[in-house]
């Protein structure tokens, strides 16, 4: 899994969006550069775990997906560098 699909499934546990709810996002929203959004949901896509819905950036979790996102782990802060 892609830190861009994790951030995808995060961003989707963050609303707390369930299996087959829509959730309307943009590459910004979930702070993912648009190159690598398109890439990461295609892939999330393709692997059964979001639905593409009908209305323009609408999207929604497969129970798989439901599922993997409730165990995404936290995005850890980057780490300090010491002087």
């Amino acid at each position: 899994m892609t830190a861009e699909e994790l951030d995808i499934l995060r961003f989707f546990r963050r609303f707390q969006v369930g299996p087959a709810e829509m959730l309307f996002f943009t590459p910004n929203d979930c702070k993912v550069a648009a190159k690598h959004f398109l890439a990461a949901m295609r892939s999330l896509i393709d692997k059964d775990l979001v639905v593409k819905e009908r209305p323009i950036q609408a999207y929604s979790l497969t129970s798989a997906g439901y599922r993997l996102s409730l165990r995404a782990p936290k995005k850890m802060p980057a780490p300090r560098l010491k002087k």
